[in-house]
């Protein structure tokens, strides 16, 4: 009896300690939102949300059909995004699949994404709005 009391009191003290040292980092919400260059989406690309402070980590996602979902930690973020719309239809394979159309893309010019966006990620499932004027950063 005393060898399964002390076991148990035994496993009960390491599952404390170690859970206590076992910090999973800064806090991570769910959000999602759409990225787009004066009234065009973002048809494809990624987007990161790094700290304004330079404290922390970097996070990310893909942008799919003007949207994006990502697990970003809170806090003041600097937005840098890049990517690419919609300019019209092309053949994919002629020879294999003729007549099945695809879209063709675009990249939008690096400058429109040189400027300086920020936002504040609060809360869980934010919706945020990122909007590039399409000119480029400010003179």
């Amino acid at each position: 009896m005393k060898n399964k009391l002390f076991a148990i009191l035994a496993v009960v003290c390491l599952v404390s300690v170690v859970t206590t040292g076992c910090d999973k980092g800064p806090k991570k919400v769910p959000i999602t939102g759409t990225v787009m260059v004066g009234d065009e989406l973002v048809e494809t690309g990624s987007i990161t949300f790094d700290p304004v402070d330079g404290q922390g980590p970097s996070d990310g996602a893909r942008i799919l059909n003007g949207q994006f979902e990502a697990e970003v930690t809170t806090g003041e973020k600097r937005v840098k995004a890049y990517g690419s719309k919609v300019v019209g239809q092309v053949e994919m394979d002629p020879v294999l699949n003729p007549g099945v159309m695809s879209n063709k893309y675009e990249d939008f010019p690096a400058k429109v994404f040189q400027e300086e966006i920020t936002v504040k990620i609060e809360k869980k499932n934010q919706v945020v709005e990122i909007k590039y004027s399409g000119n480029g950063p400010a003179k």
